[in-house]
């Protein structure tokens, strides 16, 4: 299996979870302009949140969580205002970046990752 199945079914599986966590997609693999935001999710309070997805198959889940840089950041910045621009019916939510980290025996899901940076 190559990375992109991997990821694929990776992403599955969060979006499954997320499901089953009462949460409502929006949009899966938003891209524009040489970035993507793997997932779009209304929490059960409403929070608009941006999710990046890491599938892993060696290393652990924290390893996972904290390979995610200030450049991946600053680039979901990016794609957040280029989402709201093409869907201003969110833009008064509150927002956050959240991480979920897949492996095969587990879903992790890490909240708000960069703190009051999307807020």
């Amino acid at each position: 299996m190559n990375t992109k199945e991997i990821g694929n079914i990776g992403e599955q599986k969060a979006v499954e979870h997320l499901i089953k966590n009462g949460y409502k997609i929006v949009e899966r693999n938003f891209r524009k302009r040489g970035f993507e935001i793997d997932i779009v999710a209304l929490d059960t309070s409403d929070v608009l949140r941006f999710i990046e997805v890491k599938t892993i198959v060696d290393g652990s889940i924290e390893d996972a969580a904290f390979s995610i840089e200030t450049r991946n950041i600053y680039r979901y910045a990016i794609g957040v205002d280029s989402f709201l621009l093409e869907n201003p019916l969110y833009k008064d939510n509150t927002m956050a970046m959240d991480a979920v980290v897949i492996n095969a025996d587990s879903v992790t899901h890490y909240e708000n990752i960069t703190g009051d940076l999307l807020i």
